[in-house]
């Protein structure tokens, strides 16, 4: 006769160091099997979870040692903004950097081999990512040698805008109808940078065209007088200046020079055409332009 018996089956002994790969899933229809299972897997999860806690944590430092390290430079005197803004982006990549490696260590990877793997890799890092590293080299000649800084109006690579950031990788340029343009520094140290303001005085060009009939002197001296008149134009270097520059086909071309603060170019200079025009018409001035002429066939 089969006897049943009333004792349990025996616990299933499972390594705690065991891999999942070698678990027997056969065992997952008892619990037994189940607490098996998850004793062999509870320090991996454990682990990736404390590193994803560590990256949370530590990303989240690296923005208050960003916070911190900018308004300490901020009241430190003889350091300008555009290095302060850059000094703090170093201090926040430097933590971020630690933050990483603290989470790789945890989830099980030795120190030790972390950096022989890291030493091994440089070679193909380096090729993989050499525009980005060309990029922070870039970022650290622009800020030796600061051919431009935040606030200043500039053209780089081909583009023209205020200089609202400079980072280890980016240069951010607010253009004047408010877009933002990213340019590359390697891109932005690799190109002719031409600054608009870090002389600090810019000279406003603008040619005028007069009919041939007209008085050149008395021309002249409008344009002179209008210019001397205007609150925002300089007397040096130079006092405004108006000579005859082209004969054109059909008019005489007068080119106005004045000087004025960087800041005020773009008034000086739409202030003066519209003010010298007017002025043109209230003293017999012609500013000449094409007519069509229709000839019966």
């Amino acid at each position: 006769m089969q006897q049943t018996s009333d004792t349990q089956p025996p616990a299933i002994d499972v390594p705690a160091d065991a891999a999942v790969t070698d678990f027997d899933w056969s065992q997952l229809t008892s619990a037994e099997g189940l607490m098996g299972l998850w004793d062999s897997i509870q320090p991996a999860v454990l682990n990736i979870l404390f590193a994803l806690v560590i990256l949370w944590i530590g990303f989240k430092v690296a923005g208050w040692i960003y916070k911190i390290v900018h308004k300490s430079l901020e009241k430190t005197p003889g350091i300008d903004e555009t290095l302060v803004n850059f000094l703090a982006s170093i201090a926040k990549y430097v933590v971020v950097a630690m933050v990483v490696v603290t989470a790789v260590t945890q989830i099980g990877v030795e120190t030790a081999s972390l950096v022989a793997m890291l030493g091994a890799a440089t070679l193909a890092i380096g090729l993989a990512l050499q525009g980005t590293l060309s990029n922070v080299a870039a970022g650290v000649m622009l800020m030796l040698f600061r051919p431009y800084k935040l606030g200043e109006y500039v053209e780089v690579a081909g583009e023209a805008g205020i200089v609202k950031d400079i980072n280890l990788f980016t240069t951010e340029l607010a253009t004047l109808d408010n877009i933002k343009v990213i340019i590359a520094n390697a891109e932005a140290w690799g190109t002719t940078i031409k600054n608009y303001t870090s002389m600090g005085v810019r000279r406003v060009d603008v040619d005028y065209g007069i009919h041939y009939d007209d008085d050149i002197d008395k021309a002249i001296k409008i344009i002179n007088d209008v210019a001397n008149a205007h609150p925002k134009v300089l007397k040096t270097p130079e006092a405004p200046w108006a000579k005859v520059v082209t004969l054109n086909e059909s008019s005489v071309d007068i080119q106005s020079r004045v000087w004025c603060d960087a800041a005020d170019y773009w008034d000086v200079n739409f202030d003066l055409k519209k003010s010298i025009k007017e002025a043109f018409d209230k003293n017999g001035i012609t500013i000449p332009y094409p007519h069509s002429v229709e000839l019966d066939g």
